[in-house]
């Protein structure tokens, strides 16, 4: 095969691995398993649910994903990414270190940069198992702190391959 044909045959465009952010309601979000971290102990799935928990209020402080106002966080990230997707950004890692910009000079810093920057370049990832049951792929602490807190929204990382427009 030529290079004409080839050209001709194939998309146009390298392939770019691209996070689509989405806020998904919690009540979709699969549970989390429980692990070894005292806060997570008793995420037995499928049992605990928001207040359900009598230690909650002693949860609190017990790690960083315990320790901060996830709520308002999220808010911030929703607006922000809109914001710099907004400029047309070309690359997932660029958008997310002009939101973490635009969130400096917001004047954020502290526990909500630091919870900002782990939902932008480290988001939480679900995906369906090969028995097309949604799982948890990152992110279960942060879950369970979000569900802790109450939250009924979560902002979501939705991988995908994109095709850059030459």
């Amino acid at each position: 095969m030529d290079e004409r044909q080839r050209d001709e045959t194939e998309p146009a465009g390298r392939l770019i691995y691209w996070v689509h952010y989405v806020l998904v309601p919690m009540g979709q979000v699969p549970r989390e398993v429980p692990w070894h971290e005292d806060c997570m102990r008793d995420a037995v799935v499928g049992e605990t649910f928001p207040g359900d928990r009598s230690n909650v209020a002693g949860v609190r402080g017990c790690c960083w994903y315990h320790g901060g106002d996830w709520d308002a966080v999220t808010k911030a990230a929703v607006r922000l990414i809109a914001q710099v997707n907004a400029t047309g950004v070309e690359e997932n890692y660029r958008l997310c270190q002009q939101v973490l910009d635009a969130a400096r000079a917001d004047g954020m810093s502290g526990w909500p940069l630091q919870a900002l920057k782990s939902l932008v370049k480290v988001p939480i990832l679900i995906r369906k198992n090969a028995k097309s049951q949604s799982v948890i792929d990152n992110g279960q602490h942060r879950l369970r702190a979000m569900r802790d807190a109450g939250l009924t929204e979560v902002l979501v990382g939705k991988p995908h391959w994109r095709r850059e427009d030459l």
